[in-house]
């Protein structure tokens, strides 16, 4: 909890402390940024800072009373609102009752004599019953109580809740400082371009990406590709090679590589992401509609995963069968 926060981040966190020291806080932040960029651990730096009982210049001492209880996890005066966990799954969104609390804890006295901190993350999991439910509180909170609200999405908020808060528009970082950052953390700093580059420029994703399973697996993947469209081997062949991949996982590999290999096709101005892959480059070869009407059947193969309950092998059998037909037809075979 009691962390610095990233290096790119060194510009916000100075303004951050001044409008502290100066006590010109605003009573409600929207910390927006891509995913990926480490706006969470911004929040909790600051709000650390803002509960320590005795704070450097810019940080929080990890010390003192206030600070012993935010890293136990027991601050009487922080609260942290997201979307509810469950044994089976997470909700995709913060419920009426849920805000109804943090308007009670938002009127409570402040049990350290300093500052109430409320993050919300994500801010845009609101439903229109929550977010209604927030606005007088977020608008007149209390004296020293503080809302940050963190969000991918600023535009998904009602206006309501966004003319409330005061906006801090995160970017990303430069490549270069990315760079610098990725490549100590990886087992293989070479791969830190083509990780920054799938992620968009933000190194937090790059660096879980660099684990992920699809990632890991886009070389055989790639190769059983190109082995169907060429007709050496048979798609649900191809298929058994990876029944024991997460299916959202090879689904996000199909639409990463054909997207990858669309932009090369049609000689787009987008970076090549898969840059490492020189097979990428046969992929791109095949017809564009062919590749575009496969990346559409893998997005509809992810929505089908999400919601419904046909069986995962049934829809990943399909995705094949009808990668080996588009290949096929109308002489768009994979060349050697």
């Amino acid at each position: 909890m009691l962390t610095d926060v990233y290096p790119w981040q060194q510009g916000i966190w100075a303004s951050l402390n001044r409008l502290l020291h100066a006590e010109r806080l605003p009573h409600a932040m929207l910390f927006a940024a891509p995913a990926g960029t480490g706006k969470r651990r911004l929040a909790e730096a600051f709000a650390a800072r803002m509960l320590c009982q005795a704070p450097s210049i810019d940080a929080a001492c990890g010390h003192c009373r206030g600070c012993e209880l935010l890293m136990a996890g027991t601050h009487p005066d922080y609260y942290v609102l997201s979307p509810e966990t469950d044994s089976d799954k997470a909700s995709k969104v913060i419920k009426i009752d849920q805000a109804r609390a943090v308007v009670s804890f938002a009127s409570q006295t402040a049990q350290m004599q300093g500052y109430r901190v409320i993050i919300i993350d994500p801010a845009d999991a609101l439903n229109t019953s929550s977010a209604n439910a927030l606005l007088k509180t977020l608008e007149e909170p209390g004296q020293r109580c503080v809302f940050l609200l963190l969000t991918d999405q600023p535009t998904a908020l009602l206006a309501t809740i966004r003319s409330r808060c005061q906006l801090l528009p995160l970017s990303l970082p430069s490549e270069d400082d990315a760079l610098s950052w990725l490549r100590p953390q990886l087992s293989a700093p070479a791969m830190a371009e083509t990780l920054l580059g799938l992620a968009r420029g933000a190194p937090l994703a790059a660096l879980a990406l660099s684990d992920s399973p699809w990632f890991v697996q886009r070389q055989p993947i790639l190769d059983a590709l190109l082995a169907v469209g060429s007709g050496t081997e048979q798609p649900l062949t191809a298929a058994g090679q990876f029944t024991k991949m997460d299916p959202i996982e090879q689904i996000t590999a199909w639409q990463s590589l054909l997207d990858d290999a669309v932009q090369q096709g049609l000689a787009s101005e987008s970076p090549v992401r898969h840059s490492d892959l020189p097979s990428l480059q046969k992929l791109a070869e095949i017809n564009a509609q062919s590749l575009l009407e496969t990346l559409w059947q893998a997005v509809e193969a992810r929505r089908l995963l999400d919601d419904t309950n046909v069986a995962a092998a049934t829809i990943l059998d399909n995705l094949w069968l009808h990668w080996a037909r588009a290949t096929r037809q109308g002489g768009h075979h994979v060349r050697g």
